[in-house]
């Protein structure tokens, strides 16, 4: 019996003294990636990856099951909207957009089920010799002596695979539906009609613009109430690309003046040419009409005084594929 006991705590010893010495060899974090390049423009392939709903066209794991229940909340394209799944093979968990700038999505994916684990993603798409190329990243932390498991598991070569497929599959859609990756939008000249507004200005990073409009719009309904005579709307004074923040004003347009609100001021915008373009859908992808509205204005030799989005259809809606979001650019 002392043999038998002397042999399983020798082996114990062995056993824990082999974890503990994988886990000083194994490395502690972990990183795949892979790339593929895409006939189409970066906006359309962003389009993909930013929008959660649109996954299913793509995802290796939804091939793998398409029968599995999805779950959507948040803004579907904003920071903070999430899908969760629950599939028989593909086991339970969430998927959560934690930031989004213009060509990349940052998010993490949180597992319940077979077992649980987190993991930080990126996907990113960039102009590449006049196509897109589009790249899925992947990174995880294991902590000591957790990180030994690495011995056995080539994440590399697990997820890798998965990776390859799902971006096969997003180049096959989206150069297989011309109205998906033409990206084509139209645009009209329009006369903008002089408007007064009461709304709130602020200089935000644009991971904190769900909240600000969030916030700035149920304030402003309140305590507004039957003044507002339109729809909600946004004016944007600046947009930063290298700060990643923009000067905004989430307003209503107002035909008493009287009300005084803390914090709001009137914002009076005249009356102008305009090229316009309408958006339809959530406010993820919405890049798409305003690099067409760019390009026309550049063409056209104009210069862009305002940009202002009317939010014709938008929340309440809890379904943001009904969202229809007028998006206007004032020329001189």
């Amino acid at each position: 019996m002392k043999k038998v006991l002397r042999f399983v705590l020798i082996l114990v010893i062995a056993i824990i003294a082999a974890v503990c010495i994988l886990g000083l060899i194994e490395p502690n974090d972990v990183t795949v990636t892979r790339s593929t390049l895409i006939k189409a423009p970066k906006e359309a392939v962003f389009e993909q990856i930013v929008m959660f709903k649109n996954w299913p066209h793509w995802s290796p794991w939804y091939q793998m099951e398409p029968t599995v229940a999805l779950t959507y909340s948040g803004t579907d394209g904003q920071p903070g909207s999430s899908y969760n799944w629950v599939g028989k093979k593909t086991g339970q968990g969430e998927m959560k957009n934690l930031a989004v700038n213009g060509t990349k999505l940052d998010f993490m994916v949180s597992f319940l089920k077979p077992f649980k684990s987190e993991a930080k993603g990126i996907l990113e798409a960039t102009d590449t010799a006049g196509m897109t190329k589009a790249t899925w990243t992947f990174s995880s932390h294991s902590p000591f002596p957790m990180n030994a498991m690495m011995a056995f598991m080539n994440m590399d070569k697990m997820l890798g695979k998965d990776f390859e497929n799902g971006l096969a599959n997003m180049k096959a859609y989206v150069e297989a539906n011309p109205s998906v990756s033409a990206g084509a939008v139209e645009i009209k000249e329009v006369n903008f009609p002089a408007h007064v507004y009461q709304g709130i200005r602020k200089v935000i990073g644009w991971n904190e613009m769900d909240k600000f409009f969030g916030d700035a719009y149920g304030a402003l309904a309140k305590d507004l109430g039957p003044k507002i005579s339109g729809v909600a709307v946004d004016i944007c004074y600046k947009w930063d690309t290298a700060l990643k923040q923009a000067d905004m004003v989430a307003a209503f347009p107002v035909a008493d003046t009287t009300t005084k609100i803390k914090g709001a001021a009137i914002f009076n915008v005249g009356a102008s040419k305009a090229y316009m373009a309408v958006h339809k859908g959530g406010y993820g992808n919405m890049m798409v009409e305003h690099n067409a509205l760019m390009k026309h204005v550049m063409g056209a030799g104009k210069t862009m005084t305002l940009a202002l989005e009317e939010m014709v259809v938008g929340k309440p809606e809890p379904d943001s594929t009904k969202w229809v979001t007028n998006i206007y650019y004032l020329v001189n």
